[in-house]
């Protein structure tokens, strides 16, 4: 059968399905799908009707033999094979026409009433040459096998075989009442006879075509189905279900060509990724309907914002070479052709910028968004596609690391940064089992005696070849990679073997504190862990002070609290760290079960001053006063920030004026003398 075309797939698809005619004509209300029936019809006969006209053949033949036999050489006999066996032969050779099945049924019911006028002339002269013509049984044995030939054998369809059939029995009708010379009762006996064989060989032919129909219906419900299911996988293999863009499969296909054209003819052309900023917060606020919403609006102003010369629509079919398609989440990439120099893929990705910050409103809230572009040009920045998407996909990086809302070009610095941070991601793999973490402890001191009275464990990377690297570097790139789940065990485990080695020295006991991720509170096995290692190392859950920041705090503040509120009824210490520079929210702030707020450097270094800064620190010390917490102020540098920290309140500061992080043995040499190593 041929492949239905996409008119009568979507109308299956919205369940249209055709019914069967049960009427005198049979024939489909819908033309496409009665179109279809008869091109099935047709192939399904074909073969058949070319056998029949080869048996009629055969069967003329014959009756010129029977008669040549019977009678002798009757000149009307010989009009068998000049006229009739011509005819057959003409049916014959139309159907090996290519175009012979397009015009099968109209054709095919002429045929049959010219092969019946040429026997009605073909027996009437038979009759007068004194053979076995009309008068006799053989005629009415002819025109009874043209009625079954023409509804049943030849397989046309039963409303141009009932055409066909009628013409003949009004043949027969006047064979029997005006040229046998019957008497008007033998007439009307042989009539009858004649119309019960024309109404049992039409109701044959009705009721074949009736099956063939109905099965028909069922097998073309079933390749609909397989049809629209091909289409379905299609559409989904190279096109995103969302927008509608393809995908980043079809995106190669297309854009291959548009690169060779570039390359032959020598003229440039750009690579736009676009990575829509804070997608992810639109989700965990207004749930996965409202993004799909949200990111069809942004591709219809993708496709709106840029003219018809930079940008291709998204079909194959279009004549323009350029490509737009969505890559991920929130990620569309867009190949601009006969685009040569930066300064004519700026205005471009200036359009882009300021169609996706257009606000949406959502649920009756207007949503600002903002997109990070990063630019890629061909020939310069690479050969292939692949190439140029990696480039511009780093340079759409380096926007959002910059702020986000802006659009960069690619170079061989970012180039570079890639390359380490991608290597350096490869070395952080293989830091953890091969023992190059180590931790730093910066004390926290009471200024009033001089006194350390607890430390700040912070993890350091002893690397081979670069030395010491900073968690600013690594931290990051840990969290991104998944491996901050494995660091984090390593910092837990290594900062309470050193609480068990100080006991085991003697030395005096004071809380460490360890900073946790924000993954870590979402791991079910925290509390578990936790109780492991106290257990292990033979620790009191006081002994471990537990830092979160406040923005990780936000995210979902009910689960949030509850884990912190078993974590505190276990006995540790929860800190919040860096307060006042995320989402600060007194009413979430008393909520929250911790036992110390730390001040963030940020309002410490100009704190001395007065102003603004020293106005905040002293009302953090104030709250954290009144709702009963311990304060610990960070960064502490200068004399004068300690001494104005301390005359608001706060006591205990943590700082290069009183020691950096140090590793293990210097601290150590703190705890015995219970005093930071200044200096």
């Amino acid at each position: 059968m041929h492949a239905p075309d996409a008119q009568t797939l979507r109308a299956h698809e919205a369940g249209g399905v055709p019914v069967l005619p049960l009427r005198l004509l049979l024939r489909f209300a819908d033309a496409a799908y009665e179109r279809r029936f008869v091109q099935h019809y047709v192939a399904f006969y074909f073969r058949y009707a070319q056998v029949s006209l080869v048996l009629g053949m055969v069967l003329i033949l014959g009756d010129y033999l029977v008669d040549r036999i019977a009678y002798g050489a009757l000149p009307a006999n010989t009009l068998r094979l000049t006229t009739a066996l011509p005819v057959l032969i003409c049916g014959l050779g139309y159907s090996m026409l290519p175009k012979a099945r397009r015009h099968w049924q109209p054709m095919m019911s002429s045929f049959i009433v010219t092969v019946a006028f040429c026997l009605f002339v073909i027996l009437l002269r038979i009759d007068v040459a004194g053979g076995a013509g009309l008068k006799s049984w053989v005629g009415v044995l002819n025109f009874t096998f043209l009625e079954f030939y023409c509804f049943v054998i030849l397989g046309v369809q039963f409303r141009y075989a009932l055409a066909s059939g009628l013409v003949i029995l009004a043949a027969f009708g006047y064979a029997l009442w005006w040229h046998a010379g019957l008497s008007g009762p033998q007439a009307a006996y042989w009539s009858y006879h004649v119309l019960t064989l024309f109404i049992l060989a039409a109701g044959i032919g009705w009721w074949r075509e009736y099956l063939l129909r109905k099965e028909f219906v069922a097998r073309a419900a079933l390749d609909d189905s397989r049809a629209a299911a091909e289409q379905r996988a299609l559409q989904l293999a190279h096109y995103d279900e969302v927008t509608g863009l393809p995908n980043r499969r079809l995106f190669a296909q297309l854009a291959a060509p548009t690169l060779e054209r570039s390359s032959r003819k020598g003229s440039g052309c750009a690579v736009l990724h676009v990575e829509i900023d804070r997608l992810g917060g639109v989700h965990d606020i207004y749930g996965r309907s409202q993004v799909d919403t949200v990111l069809a609006g942004i591709t219809q102003r993708i496709r709106q914002c840029i003219r018809g010369g930079d940008v291709a629509a998204v079909s194959p079919a279009s004549d323009d070479p350029s490509v737009v398609a969505r890559l991920g989440d929130n990620a569309f990439s867009i190949l601009i052709a006969d685009l040569d120099s930066q300064e004519r893929a700026s205005p471009v990705a200036q359009r882009l910028l300021a169609a996706v910050a257009q606000p949406i409103v959502i649920d009756a809230q207007p949503l600002v968004l903002s997109a990070s572009i990063g630019i890629a040009m061909f020939p310069g920045d690479a050969q292939d596609l692949m190439g140029l998407m990696r480039c511009a996909e780093q340079a759409a990086r380096a926007a959002d690391d910059a702020g986000g809302a802006q659009h960069k070009f690619f170079d061989e610095a970012l180039d570079a940064r890639a390359r380490d941070r991608a290597l350096l991601e490869a070395e952080l793999r293989q830091a953890i089992p091969a023992g190059q973490l180590c931790l730093h402890y910066q004390p926290k001191v009471d200024v009033r005696s001089g006194r350390i009275v607890g430390a700040e464990a912070l993890v350091r990377w002893q690397h081979p070849q670069r030395g010491l690297i900073m968690p600013g570097r690594f931290i990051t790139l840990a969290e991104e990679s998944g491996l901050i789940v494995p660091l984090t065990s390593w910092v837990l485990h290594a900062a309470c073997n050193s609480l068990r080695c100080w006991a085991d020295a003697g030395l005096r006991s004071l809380p460490l504190s360890v900073n946790l991720p924000a993954s870590s509170l979402a791991d079910v096995r925290l509390l578990d862990q936790l109780d492991e290692l106290m257990q292990h190392y033979g620790l009191s859950p006081s002994s471990l002070m537990l830092e979160l920041t406040e923005t990780m705090l936000m995210h979902d503040v009910a689960s949030v609290i509850d884990v912190l509120d078993r974590l505190r009824a276990r006995g540790f210490g929860l800190s919040l760290d860096d307060f006042g520079t995320g989402y600060s929210s007194l009413s979430y702030l008393k909520r929250l079960p911790v036992s110390e707020l730390k001040i963030d450097r940020s309002f410490v270094t100009d704190v001395a001053r007065g102003g603004r800064d020293g106005a905040l620190a002293a009302a953090v010390i104030t709250l954290g006063s009144e709702l009963g917490l311990q304060v610990v102020a960070e960064g502490v540098e200068t004399t004068e920030q300690s001494e104005f920290l301390l005359g608001r309140g706060c006591v205990l500061q943590q700082g290069f004026l009183y020691s950096k992080a140090v590793p293990l043995a210097e601290f150590e040499q703190m705890l015995e003398t219970g005093t930071p190593l200044r200096g």
